[in-house]
Formats: C-alpha cells, structure tokens, sequence
C-alpha cells in the first residue's frame, strides 16, 4: 500500500508538471511566433527554413515603451495615494517610503482588489470562452483523475495568465520596491502576486466552466462581447488612479475603503509586501495562504460538483445548441439598392453574424475613448459648450483610430481557414483589401461626422477652425484605414490555432503609436507643421501598403518570402537615418567648438549623406535588391540635356517666385539674413551646389519616387515625392522646392539615371544663390 501511494503520488505530481509545462511551453510558443523563432526545439530532422522578417526589432521598442507606460503608472497612482491618504506627509511629487499608514494600506488594497477583477474579467474576456472548442473536453480523456487535472488547470492558467502578469505585477514591483526591496523588487513583487493569480485563475475557471455547461456557443459570444466592455470600463478606472489627475470619486472610494478588506486576499499581498519586520510578513503571509487554500479547496469541489455528470454535463451544453432551432426559409431575390461592392456586402454581413466582433468594433471603441476622457478627467468642470474644438476633433479621430484598430486591423483574421479560397477567386487579393479598406473607412468616417454635427448644433455655429480640424480628421481616417489593413497583413494570422498567436500585439502596439502621431495635426500652430504630418502620414501608408502588396502572394508559403525591392519604405528610413546622422554630427560640433561654421555643417551634411548612401548601397548588394537607382549608364548625354532643361525650368520658376515676394515685400528679411550668410561664408555654395544634389536625389528620387513609381502612375508618384522634399524645407521655400521636386521627378522618370535630377537640383540651387546675392 505504501508504495502504490508513493506511486500515485509520484504520477500525479508528474502529471501536473506535464500539464504546466504544456501550457507554458505552449505560451512560450505562441510569444516566439511575433519573433519567427522557436523556444524550446530539440535537434532533430532539418526543417524548411523559416520567414526572416525582424520583428524583433519593432517589439523590442514596442515592449520597452509598454513596460515604461506601465511602470509610469503604477508609480504616480501610489504618489496620487499618498497624496490624498497621508496629506500632512506627502508632498506633490513624493513616493513614500518604508511601511504604509492605515489609510495608504486600505487605499492600496481597493487598488489591487480593482486589479485582481480585472486580472479576472481581462481572462474571461478573450475570445477563447466564445470558441465553440473546448479544451477541457479533450482533457478529461487523458489517464487522469478529475481533481488532479482541475489541480493541473489551475496551476497552468495561474502562470500563463498574461492579463494578471501585466496589471499586477507592475503594482506589486512598485510595492515592493518603495517597502525596501529596492533592485529585488521584480522578483519579491512576482512572489508576492501568485496567490491572487491562483485565486483569479479558480474564479476564472469556476465561472467559464458553469458558461460552458449551461450556455450555447451564441450566447456565450454574447456574453463574451459583454465581458470585454466591463473589463475596459474597469481597466481604465484602475488606470485613473496613475494618471496626473485622479478621479476625485475614486479617490473617495480610497479613503472609504472598509478595514476589513485589507484583510482579503490583496489587501493581505499587499500587507506581506510592506511588512516592516520578518514576523509580521510571516503572519501576513501565512494568513494569504490559509485565506487562498481555503478557497481554492472550496473551488475544486465546486467544479467537482458542476463537472459532476461529465463535461457535456448529460447533455445540457448539447441541449443548448439544439435549443436554436434553424428555420429556412424560401426566399426570393427582388431588385433593391446594394450598398458597395459583392466583397463589402459579405463584410457586412459577417459583421451583423459576429455579435462579438460587431460590439468589439462599433461600440467597445466609443467606450474606450470616452472612458479615456472622462477618467482623465478632461471634461471636469466644464459643460460641452465650452469643449474646445481640438478636443472635439481629437476625440472624432480616436474613435475613428479605435475603430480601424478593430476591425480594418483585422481584415485577414476575419476569412479565418478559408483564406486560401481568396487565391482561387479570378482578382487579386489586393483589390479585395482596397475594398475592405475603403468599407471600414467608410463606417468609422461615421463617428466623426457624427460627433463634428453634435459639436455644431451643440456650439450652435461652425467657425474656421472647426471646419479645418474636420478636414484634418476626414483625411486622415481614410489614410489610417490603409495603414490597419497592411499592418494586419504583417500583424495577424488567420491561419493560426490559437486564439491568442492570431494577432501580433506589437503591430496593434505599432499602429496605436502611428495613430498618436496624427493627433500632432490637429494640436500642431502653425499650418505648415499640420500639412507635414499628412503628407507624412499618407505617404506613409503608400509605403506600408506597398510592403504589404509584396507580402500578399507568400501569405500560404511558410518559408518563401518576397523578393528585395526597392521601396517607398527604404527613401522613408533613408531620410530618417540622415537627418539623424546630421543631428548627431552637428551636436558633436557643437560641443568641440560651442558654435556651428560652414565649413561644419558642409562636413556633417557630407557624412550624413556618405553614411546613408553607404549603408544603402551594402544593404542593396548583400540582399541582391531589385531596382536600385543608377548615376550613370547607357543614355548619358540624353540625361545631360533633360538634367539641364528640369534645372533650367526649375531655377525660372523660383526666379519667378523670390520676384513676386519682392515685388509684394513679403519675406525681406530672411531673404536678406541669407544674403548675409551667402557672402560671409564660402562653404554654403559647395554644400548647395555639390553635396546636397547627390545626397539627396539619391534619397528622394531614387529610393522614394523608384517605390512611389512602383505602385503609382507618373503624374502622381511625382508630385507625391516633391510634396515630400518640399515639407522637409523651410516654409519660405516650399513653393519652389517643390516645383523643383516637379522637375527633378520627371527628369528621372524620362531617363531612369540620377545624373538628371542631380543636374537640375545643382542649377537650381546656384541660379537662387546668385539671384539671393544680388537681391
């Protein structure tokens, strides 16, 4: 007897590790697929080499910006308590420091209770309770016992619980770290928080197995859709808390916080954390555990008791799916209206099918938005009137910006299996996503109509400035409906398993931080600065739609990859790199001799300029790239003449123009500031003449307008790549930069060699340095 019990005890302890590890193992996997790397392979038979894509890259920054964002918060709210908890010893900006007062330790536990529901509700969320799949139907064939695999699901879901890792643990590193456990903190605050992930994971599982038994899959969907609204609205009133300005209810909620919560599960992680001496953190903690066990033993033996007939439970998760009951019905097609295309009228329709997918896109981003403002407190004292119209307009694109994230985003995920069948179709899958894109465009362009109409009748006039943030926001949504749609094209997988690897969260990430940056137009003061940012921004979405065209034929081959092109990206990273280079090297200048000569700016705009090219040109060759712009070749002497008539045409244009500003005495002084600069220093004419025609020809012409010719026809490519070299100029030369953006482009196009435009720019800029001189 003796050993069979050892036995059996070796075997169920065994058969939890086994589990566990799946599960971890299975989550380690589902993380590697945004690396396109494997964890935890054995050598074994070679197998077909993988995709090279570096994601690596962008979720590193991704990640480190989100860990920032969750440590920034996890501080301020424990600042914001000690603020209004302790007012006679916390300062504006203090962090306290050592053992809690009562009223910080209660206010504390309310914190980490909203977070432990939210590490709960967060779980059930996911679209793994909608699935009509169930994993523990599966389960419960292995040659296991039931408590001994509830035991195992209960330690898998406490480790591989990734909502409660993220709100959690930043507050319990926080707790840690300020209660003196300084550079452990990490490590004490993940000790800390594991009972409340075994609690949140045996209410996770008591709840979705009493769903799963007693609902059918559509009202699970339902349900699920509910879910993900409450744990939103309860996330962002957890993050109230962090901001610079809490709520002042909940900090009411802080203050009257009962003491005996401190005595429930968080509010004793908490004590444990904060313990001032070895035996009162005994206490505190052995009192967790006893408080946890009890749970849990009371748990199991109600899943025990729910489980108690089987897992179809005699048959009343199967008797819920009967209950719907399918009529069909002859129908007769009659003529009508037909809004959109055959592929927006099918989107449509999945979309009214999926209620989850349908409240996820069109009602969970409103929610998101307006939690946002009025958690953030930005409508505090003050009535709709008096909301300032770049909050108006700012509000317009995030709900715009949110709606795109769900459902442009996730374009692909939405044929599921079924993507391959798009090949087989007589069109092309990118002119099935122009469609798409353009539908959801379309929806989300609603919200900001909407919410520009209300603003009207609210405000009861529309000024300029009103009509002009909406002209900014109705441009830019159809722009960021292109960018969801080819960052979904890199950032999801329809063909996955898994719920959870179905979506790379750091293209999400990617696309929300993109979004962000829009919003600079509508808050930017000057005209130009706003004008930037969406040419910017649309050409940006030329360029990700190009990769994401390339990317289109190899989405069914797992090791194929498309071939080295030259692309819109590649001019956008190459004017990036060499104003960066520039940056860097002026600083360096500067901090040498604390002042910038000509002869300096000629030398880092040289280096610059050889260091892009450079690095361009190693790049192109190792990768075998296709298309890269050549200085000379066969047809030199036509390139001669066209370089000389674009430059000719340019320099009359701009002749034209500094005349009619000084006929019109609009701009004198900096046209008389850069006489000045012109004849004090002889090495502006060399950087005007000679550097800047080649460095940046190669970057504008051959990188930007080759892969804007790619997608585009002439006429358009070349006046997209000279609205880019123009906005990187300074507003007083816009104009006629741009006309010699005109000229260059077509002088490249008729040649297919950079000899041209880099003639033309060199006349250009000599004939208005010597028309500067003389004015």
């Amino acid at each position: 007897m003796t050993g069979g019990s050892a036995t059996s005890a070796a075997s169920g302890s065994r058969a939890v590790w086994l589990l566990t590890h799946l599960r971890l193992q299975r989550l380690a996997n589902q993380i590697s697929l945004a690396y396109t790397r494997r964890v935890g392979g054995r050598t074994g038979r070679p197998a077909t080499a993988g995709k090279k894509r570096n994601r690596w890259v962008v979720s590193a920054v991704v990640g480190f910006f989100m860990l920032f964002a969750y440590g920034s918060i996890a501080r301020q709210s424990i600042i914001n308590l000690h603020r209004a908890l302790d007012p006679l010893e916390g300062s504006r900006f203090a962090t306290p420091s050592g053992p809690f007062s009562e009223a910080m330790t209660r206010g504390l536990a309310m914190e980490w209770s909203l977070l432990f529901v939210v590490a709960i509700l967060g779980a059930l969320a996911t679209r793994e309770l909608s699935q009509p799949d169930w994993d523990l139907e599966w389960l419960v064939t292995l040659p296991m016992r039931m408590p001994l695999l509830l035991w195992s699901r209960l330690m898998e879901r406490t480790i591989a619980n990734l909502i409660g890792l993220l709100t959690l643990l930043p507050a319990g590193t926080l707790v840690a770290w300020v209660s003196g456990y300084r550079w452990t903190a990490p490590l004490v605050g993940a000790v800390g928080i594991i009972p409340l992930l075994l609690l949140a994971a045996l209410f996770r599982t008591l709840i979705d197995t009493g769903l799963r038994m007693s609902l059918a899959p559509s009202r699970l969907r339902n349900l699920q859709a509910v879910l993900s609204v409450l744990s939103i609205l309860l996330l962002y009133l957890v993050i109230s808390i962090g901001l610079v300005r809490p709520l002042d209810f909940v900090m009411n909620w802080a203050r009257h916080f009962p003491a005996w919560g401190c005595w429930l599960p968080p509010g004793l992680a908490v004590k444990t954390l904060n313990a001032s001496d070895f035996s009162s953190r005994a206490q505190f903690a052995l009192l967790l555990i006893v408080e946890v066990g009890i749970a849990v033993w009371i748990g199991l033996a109600l899943l025990s008791y729910q489980l108690r007939n089987g897992v179809v439970a005699a048959g009343s998760r199967e008797s819920g799916r009967s209950a719907v009951r399918v009529v069909v019905r002859e129908t007769h097609s009659q003529p009508g209206f037909l809004f959109g295309t055959v592929v927006q009228r099918r989107e449509l329709k999945l979309l009214g099918r999926d209620r989850s997918f349908l409240v996820q896109t069109l009602v969970l981003p409103v929610i998101i938005v307006f939690s946002q403002i009025v958690f953030q407190g930005r409508l505090h004292s003050s009535t709709l009137a008096g909301i300032s119209n770049a909050t108006v307009a700012s509000i317009a694109f995030g709900i715009a910006a949110y709606t795109l994230m769900m459902s442009a985003f996730q374009t692909l995920n939405s044929e599921g299996g079924a993507l391959w069948l798009l090949f087989t179709v007589p069109r092309s899958i990118e002119s099935i996503l122009r469609e798409k894109a353009q539908l959801w465009a379309v929806l989300a362009l609603a919200y900001p109509l909407a919410i520009f109409i209300i603003a009207v009748i609210v405000k009861r006039h529309a000024d300029i400035e009103l009509v002009g943030f909406a002209a900014i926001v109705l441009l830019g949504v159809p722009i960021y409906a292109a960018i969801a749609v080819a960052l979904g094209v890199f950032g999801c997988d329809p063909l996955a398993q898994e719920v959870r690897t179905k979506v790379r969260p750091t293209y999400v990430y990617l696309y929300m931080m993109l979004a962000g940056l829009y919003t600079y137009a509508i808050f930017a003061s000057e005209w130009w600065q706003k004008i930037v940012v969406i040419v910017l921004s649309g050409l940006l979405s030329l360029a990700l739609w190009q990769k994401a065209r390339d990317e289109l034929p190899y989405l069914l081959d797992p090791a194929a990859s498309p071939p080295a092109r030259v692309s819109t990206s590649d001019g956008i990273i190459a004017a990036m790199m060499f104003f960066v280079v520039q940056g860097i090297t002026l600083a360096i200048f500067m901090a040498a001799t604390h002042h910038l000569s000509g002869k300096a700016i000629v030398i880092a705009y040289s280096i610059a300029g050889a260091t892009t090219f450079g690095l361009f040109r190693l790049v192109y060759w190792r990768s075998k790239t296709i298309g890269i712009p050549r200085n000379f070749g066969p047809g030199t002497a036509k390139a001669l003449g066209w370089g000389i008539g674009a430059g000719l045409a340019a320099a009359a244009a701009g002749a034209v123009y500094l005349y009619a500003l000084r006929r019109m005495d609009l701009l004198q002084d900096v046209m008389r500031e850069s006489a000045r600069e012109l004849s004090a220093n002889i090495w502006i004419p060399l950087l005007a003449v000679i550097a800047a025609p080649i460095f940046e020809e190669f970057i504008f012409r051959g990188l930007i307008f080759g892969g804007l010719r790619r997608s585009l026809d002439a006429l358009p490519a070349i006046v997209a790549s000279a609205a880019v070299f123009a906005i990187v100029h300074p507003p007083a030369s816009m104009i006629p930069v741009f006309g010699l953006g005109l000229c260059a482009a077509l002088a490249f196009d008729r040649t297919k060699m950079l000899l041209a435009p880099m003639i033309a720019h060199g006349i250009y800029n000599a004939a208005m340095l010597a028309l500067q001189d003389r004015m």
